[in-house]
C-alpha cells in the first residue's frame, strides 16, 4: 500500500493587496504575494524577514543559566583547569563540540573532547565516562546536545568533584540534573524568547556570551579577539541537519552561515565538499541535507563520530582529505545497510497497514541501530504513518527510532505507552525509545490505540500540498530570482514556495537517472525546464496540457546557475485544481 495522493490547497488572503507591500519593500509582486501568504503583511516585519542580520540576535544573557555557565568556563580557563567537552554523535552534536573546542582552544584553554559511540556508549552521558573523566584529572565537563536528562550521571560527576555545564536543547524532564549551570531555552523560568534552537545554536550563544564578557574585561587588549562569524558555518551545518525550524534566530544563523560555508575557509569543509562533488558557488540548505550531513552522520551511525570533530577543526588540508575519504567509505556502507534493512522492514509494515494500523512498529533482531532512524523516515514517506523502528540486541533489549508525519506529536503518543518503555524522549516529530523484547507486541497495540484516540474518525490526516500562489511562468524572471534568495534559506518552518501553473504544455519529455522525470514546460510564450524526482510514472500525463505544482529552485551545472521547476505534482489541466481554497 502506497502513500495516499496529497490534497492540493491554496490559502488565499483575499482582503490584502500585494501591490503596496511590493512597492514599500522594492520587491517583485510575486515576492510580495508569497510574503503575504506567509503572514508577513507588516512592512517592517517583512523587511526584517528579508534582511536577517546578526544585529537582530537576542542578548544571550537572557538565557537562564548563562551567567553561571560563563563563570564556570572562564574560571576553569583562568585556573588552568582541564576541560572536557562531551558531545553527541549526530551532526548537531559534532558541530557543537567542534565550535566550542575550537573557540576555547583559541582562548588558550586546556580542552579536550569526547564523542560517545552509539553501540558502546548509547546516547548522552554515562557513568563509565564520568568516572573516566574524573580519573583523568578533568575539573569541568561541558555536555553539548545532551545532558539535560542525565540526572544520575551528573549527580555522580558532582560526587566525584567534577563541575558540569549542560548545553542542550532537548525536551526537559520534570527533574533537572544537579549541574552547575544548564543552558536550555526549554527549561522552566528561561526568558530567552526563541525556544527552537539546535544545540549548536545554544552553543553559539554561549560563545557569544563568553566573548562579550572577555571583551568587557579588556582581555582582547592582550590576545587577538576571535571573529565569531568564522564559526557560523558550523552553526548552519548543525541547525539544518537537526531539522529545527529555519525561523527567527535559526534563520539568521543559517543565512550567514551558508555564506561562510560557500567560502570553504575551513579545510575540513573544503575537503568534504570536494568528496561530495559540491560545485563552487552558493550553498543551500539542500546541499547540507543531501550532500554534507549524510556523510557526517555516517560516522556516528557506523563507527566513531570523533573523526568528524577532527575534520571540522583540523588546519591540515591533507589530513582533511584523508578524513573526508574515510567518511565517504562509511557513508557507502551506511547506504548499503539502509537498503538491506529497508527490504526487511517493508513486509512487516505492509502487514500492519493491511490490518488497519495507524502507527507502525517494525522490529527485528540484530538490526543495526545506526540506520533505524533513516529507515523509519523511508517508511513514513512510503506509508504516510508514524513509524517506530526497533532493533533488538542479544540481551533482548530493543532500542528504536520514531519518526512522525505532520500534525502528529509522537512524544504525546509515546507517553500513552510509557509503562512499556524503559526510556523515551526527543522532539514532536522524531524520538528515541528503549524497551524489552517481550513488550514489542504490546507496544504495537498501545501506540496504535494512543494515536487513534487523538484522531478524528480514527483517520490520519491526509497529506497536503500547500500552494502559495498561482502564477504564469513569465513571472519567474530575473528580478524574482534575486528575491528568491532573500526569501530563503528554506527548510522546516520556512518551506520553499510552492507555485501552481494551471495550464502548461510539456515537451522534451524524458526519464533520466533513477526514475526521474525531465521536461520543458511552456505557458504562452514562456518556458522553464522542470525535473520531478521519482516521478517517471507521471510521464504519461504529459501528452495533454497539465496543471503543475512546483518549487522554483536554482540549479548549478558547470558553473552556470539558472532557475528551474522542481515538480511536486502533476494533474490534467481539465481536472479540478486545487482541491480547496482556504481563506483565513
Amino acid at each position: 500500500m502506497e502513500q495516499p495522493l496529497p490534497e492540493w490547497v491554496v490559502t488565499r488572503h483575499q482582503d490584502i493587496s500585494p501591490g503596496e507591500l511590493a512597492h514599500e519593500l522594492g520587491v517583485h509582486p510575486l515576492t510580495a504575494r508569497i510574503l503575504l501568504q506567509r503572514g508577513f503583511g507588516d512592512v517592517e516585519q517583512a523587511a526584517r524577514f528579508l534582511n536577517p542580520t546578526l544585529g537582530q540576535m537576542a542578548d544571550p544573557f537572557g538565557m537562564k543559566g548563562m551567567e553561571e555557565a560563563v563563570v564556570e568556563v572562564l574560571t576553569a580557563i583562568d585556573r588552568g583547569e582541564r576541560i572536557m567537552i562531551h558531545g553527541d554523535y549526530d551532526v548537531d552534536g559534532v558541530c557543537s563540540v567542534a565550535l566550542l573546542f575550537q573557540f576555547l582552544r583559541q582562548l588558550g584553554a586546556q580542552v579536550d573532547y569526547y564523542v560517545p559511540q552509539r553501540d558502546q556508549d548509547g546516547y548522552g552521558l554515562n557513568a563509565r565516562s564520568v568516572r573516566r573523566f574524573a580519573d583523568q584529572g578533568y575539573q569541568l565537563v561541558i555536555t553539548t546536545d545532551c545532558g539535560v536528562s542525565n540526572v544520575e550521571e551528573i549527580a555522580l560527576a558532582r560526587q566525584l568533584g567534577l563541575r558540569v555545564v549542560v548545553v542542550d536543547h532537548h525536551t526537559v524532564p520534570e527533574v533537572l540534573p544537579p549541574a552547575n549551570a544548564i543552558l536550555n531555552p526549554l527549561q522552566p523560568g528561561c526568558s530567552f524568547e526563541f525556544k527552537q534552537l539546535a544545540a549548536v545554536g545554544v552553543t553559539f550563544c554561549l560563545v557569544v556570551a563568553l566573548r562579550s564578557t572577555l571583551r568587557d574585561h579588556g582581555v582582547f587588549a592582550h590576545i587577538p579577539e576571535p571573529d565569531l562569524r568564522e564559526y557560523l558555518d558550523l552553526v548552519a551545518l548543525g541547525t539544518v541537519a537537526d531539522v529545527v525550524p529555519l525561523i527567527d534566530l535559526n534563520r539568521i544563523f543559517v543565512r550567514h552561515g551558508l555564506d561562510v560555508l560557500a567560502s570553504r575557509r575551513r579545510a575540513g569543509i573544503s575537503a568534504l565538499m570536494e568528496r561530495a562533488r559540491v560545485e563552487q558557488g552558493p550553498v543551500s540548505p539542500q546541499t547540507i541535507s543531501f550532500r554534507l550531513a549524510p556523510r557526517l552522520n555516517a560516522a556516528g551511525r557506523m563507527g566513531d563520530a570523533s573523526i568528524c570533530v577532527e575534520l571540522l577543526t583540523t588546519e591540515s588540508y591533507g589530513r582533511a582529505i584523508s578524513l573526508a575519504r574515510e567518511l565517504e567509505t562509511l557513508n557507502k556502507d551506511r547506504q548499503a545497510l539502509e537498503r538491506e534493512l529497508l527490504e526487511m522492514a517493508v513486509p512487516q509494515a505492509e502487514q500492519q497497514v493491511e490490518r488497519g494500523r495507524q502507527m507502525l512498529v517494525v522490529a527485528g533482531e540484530g538490526w543495526h541501530r545506526g540506520v533505524l532512524g533513516i529507515v523509519a523516515s523511508r517508511l513514513v514517506e512510503r506509508f504516510h504513518r508514524p513509524v517506530a523502528m526497533v532493533g533488538i540486541d542479544d540481551d533482548g533489549i530493543g532500542k528504536g527510532s520514531v519518526r512522525s508525519i505532520e500534525g502528529i506529536n509522537v512524544i504525546e503518543v509515546l507517553r500513552f505507552a510509557s509503562d512499556l518503555l524503559e526510556t523515551f524522549g526527543g522532539h514532536t516529530a522524531a524520538a528515541g525509545l528503549s524497551l524489552r523484547q517481550h513488550n514489542v507486541e504490546a507496544l504495537r497495540e498501545r501506540l496504535d490505540e494512543g494515536l487513534c484516540r487523538g484522531l478524528e474518525d480514527r483517520l490520519l490526516p491526509r497529506p497536503r500540498l500547500t500552494i502559495d500562489c498561482e502564477v504564469c511562468l513569465g513571472e519567474l524572471d530575473e528580478r524574482f530570482g534575486s528575491d528568491l534568495r532573500r526569501l530563503g534559506p528554506f527548510g522546516t518552518g520556512n518551506r520553499e514556495p510552492v507555485l501552481l501553473c494551471r495550464q502548461s504544455q510539456a515537451s522534451h519529455v524524458r526519464v533520466v537517472g533513477n526514475n526521474h522525470l525531465k521536461a520543458k514546460f511552456r505557458d504562452g510564450g514562456n518556458s522553464l525546464d522542470g525535473i520531478g524526482f521519482s516521478m517517471a510514472e507521471d510521464a504519461a500525463l504529459l501528452d495533454v496540457p497539465v496543471a503543475v505544482a512546483f518549487v522554483p529552485r536554482f540549479a548549478t551545472f558547470r558553473g552556470r546557475t539558472r532557475l528551474e521547476m522542481h515538480l511536486r505534482g502533476l494533474r490534467r489541466a481539465d481536472e479540478r485544481c486545487p482541491d480547496r481554497i482556504l481563506t483565513p
